[in-house]
């Protein structure tokens, strides 16, 4: 039996889809408390400030983040590398796949708030060291069966992160079939370096 959302939980889903659609700086609290049906006010009965809201808004994404990634992890263990590795491509860039708290997300990693880029910079590089657990795991894997060389983990791991960074720009000035187009390629690129380490001499 579904429950009705609370007010704070209503403010936070207002909250997410504005900061999504329009930034930190485009989003005012006073349209969020209208889209909720309360007074400007109220908010701070729940938040004590826009920044307090925001900053909560991105640990819960993130953290729902995590666990879709370790489900992941989890799921694919005993799958072949390349189809590992593949997925973990796939986990950052189905861009067309995702809900209104990964775009918040991407988005703010692209353009933070400048007041709290700092803040923000620490809590993804900290959640970025999370995500390479995983990636380094695979690539151990690799270098054991000779599909990748070992000793070359930090500039493999380098590679990746360029490609999917990349890609979330590219989502952002290209059509959906050319992005695709792109992002297969840029795969196919990823795949053809990672490999390339293990016959260079």
């Amino acid at each position: 039996m579904s429950t009705e959302p609370t007010t704070s939980e209503k403010i936070k889903q207002a909250a997410l889809t504005m900061f999504t659609e329009s930034g930190y700086e485009g989003a005012a609290l006073s349209e969020i408390a209208k889209a909720v049906g309360i007074k400007t006010p109220s908010i701070y009965a729940h938040y004590k400030s826009k920044e307090q809201l925001f900053v909560q808004l991105i640990q819960e994404v993130i953290a729902e983040e995590r666990k879709q990634y370790m489900e992941l992890l989890a799921e694919m263990e005993q799958e072949p590398v390349k189809q590992q590795v593949y997925r973990l491509f796939a986990f950052f860039t189905d861009l067309k796949h995702m809900s209104t708290g990964q775009a918040f997300l991407k988005r703010t990693i692209l353009v933070p708030p400048r007041h709290l880029r700092d803040q923000l910079r620490q809590d993804f590089l900290y959640y970025e060291n999370e995500l390479t657990v995983g990636i380094v795991k695979v690539l151990h894997q690799g270098a054991q069966e000779g599909l990748f060389d070992g000793a070359e983990e930090e500039r493999l791991i380098a590679a990746f992160y360029v490609c999917v960074d990349g890609m979330l720009v590219e989502n952002q000035l290209y059509a959906e079939e050319l992005f695709e187009k792109r992002k297969k390629l840029v795969w196919q690129s990823l795949w053809q370096l990672w490999t390339m380490t293990a016959r260079e001499e």
